[in-house]
């Protein structure tokens, strides 16, 4: 028996700190150590996650400290680095700036992820400053995830600063990544020049094997933003490589993904199993993503995670509905024709009876839906504590659907199934007949409660009867 905290073995300390919160958001307005053999173990937890921002002038002499100190460097694992904003803005000595940055990141020898927002306009660093910064980024030994988002400001009146032509931000000394998201968040198309150096961090990370370049808002249809950024382009480094990539997940916003580009980059997709493509600005972004998943089929590369917004055309639900083992699945409707009622029959004729032992994620898009039927699992236990979750959820969703006319809601029976000659014959599992109809019984008296509670703003009707 321990008679005090500090007694306790090291493995059961690391135990308990291991339930202090770690989020983006985890605060600790109020803590105090007993011991200092708590020191390194807190450290760990506490400064596993740091930001070091340039526009905070007023904590200088707490950064110099967190460079000077030891026990903080050594356990950063996240660091959140932002640069870019105009010093006059802040009163930021830059080259007092430069030399703290100088002698504090050579010190995170243990970092794994960045995350890095950089103004590619207004910047006060000077092109050998960034470069700098890049080349002590590079260094680092255990970096493995890199986030980058550049962006420009947006001055009085709501327009942007723009970058100059001949902008460039270089990243040769990234390598050896796992993890690559870049996210260009201006008003101009990114110039080719960072095009080509992202596809080369892509193309000196062997390893890699998660990859996101988007562009946010709707940058890519105004009149001014020039070229839309292909596939082609952010793999185009990869094209020199003697042995593929195993990439598993692959993300693109605003980017045109097509048939040609994913055929001729395939080689790098044969261990894809998460897929995201969002907002391809061609006019035929439908085609574009039937002829990828056409490439996919053919290939027999199944994937697990699916997110699209174009889905009218035939060749996205026969992938869909040709294999089993989705467990994500978002479908929005990128045009009326994607929300059409035959588009969404076949969705839950085909695709989803093929993918309902796997799917736990389902997001849906379906303006013109005007039927549901789906069985809901309740348990007994949740009818015991009139846990009623699960179908105040589904109740919810319905509520979203404004052309909504039926919502069939009726619990799965607990029956054994046997399946003899032509019929197939049903008996009820022993012991559970009562529960079952306490289960009913519940589910009917939720539903009732919800129509009243809704009455004249739910405009479909609830049946928790099973029939067709």
């Amino acid at each position: 028996m321990y008679s005090s905290f500090n007694e306790l073995p090291r493995e059961i300390l690391e135990k308990i700190l291991s339930f202090l919160p770690r989020g983006k958001e985890s605060k600790f307005p109020d803590l105090r150590l007993v011991s200092r053999r708590l020191d390194p173990i807190v450290s760990a937890v506490i400064f596993y996650r740091i930001s070091f921002l340039a526009f905070k002038p007023f904590s200088v002499y707490t950064k110099q400290g967190i460079v000077e100190a030891e026990s903080v460097c050594e356990n950063v694992k996240v660091l959140k680095f932002s640069t870019g904003i105009p010093a006059e803005r802040h009163q930021i000595d830059t080259d007092s700036w430069l030399k703290l940055v100088e002698q504090f990141i050579p010190k995170l020898m243990n970092l794994s992820c960045l995350e890095w927002w950089h103004a590619v306009v207004d910047c006060d660093y000077g092109p050998r400053g960034v470069e700098r910064m890049i080349e002590l980024f590079g260094s680092l030994p255990k970096l493995r995830q890199l986030t980058l988002r550049l962006f420009a400001y947006t001055l009085i009146g709501g327009r942007q600063s723009k970058p100059d032509e001949a902008f460039q931000f270089i990243l040769e000394p990234i390598c050896n990544l796992h993890k690559l998201a870049v996210t260009w968040d201006l008003e101009t198309r990114p110039p080719p020049a960072i095009l080509q150096q992202v596809s080369g961090i892509v193309a000196r990370s062997p390893d890699i094997e998660d990859l996101k370049f988007v562009v946010p808002f709707a940058y890519h249809r105004l009149s001014g933003y020039g070229p839309q950024v292909t596939l082609g382009e952010i793999f185009e480094g990869t094209l020199s490589m003697t042995t593929p990539l195993r990439l598993q997940s692959l993300e693109t916003r605003a980017v045109v993904v097509d048939g040609s580009y994913f055929r001729r980059h395939l080689r790098h997709f044969s261990y894809l199993n998460r897929l995201r493509v969002r907002h391809d600005p061609s006019s035929s972004a439908a085609r574009n993503i039937g002829e990828v998943f056409d490439v996919l089929s053919s290939e027999r590369i199944y994937l697990k995670n699916v997110h699209i917004d174009a889905i009218g055309d035939p060749s996205v639900f026969d992938y869909l509905s040709s294999f089993s083992g989705i467990q994500e699945l978002s479908l929005k409707p990128g045009s009326p024709l994607d929300d059409s009622p035959a588009v969404i029959k076949r969705f839950f004729q085909s695709v989803l009876p093929a993918q309902s032992g796997s799917l736990k994620f389902l997001r849906l898009g379906g303006n013109s839906l005007e039927c549901i039927f789906c069985w809901v699992w309740v348990t007994f236990d949740e009818v015991q504590s009139k846990d009623s979750t699960v179908l105040d959820r589904w109740f919810e969703t319905a509520m979203q659907l404004r052309s909504l006319k039926r919502f069939n809601c009726p619990p799965v029976t607990l029956k054994e199934r046997r399946f003899e000659g032509r019929t197939v014959s049903e008996r009820w599992v022993p012991g559970q007949t009562k529960q079952d109809s306490e289960v009913r019984t519940f589910v009917e008296k939720v539903a009732f409660e919800f129509k009243w509670k809704w009455q004249g703003k739910a405009s479909f009707r609830i049946d928790t009867r099973y029939g067709k």
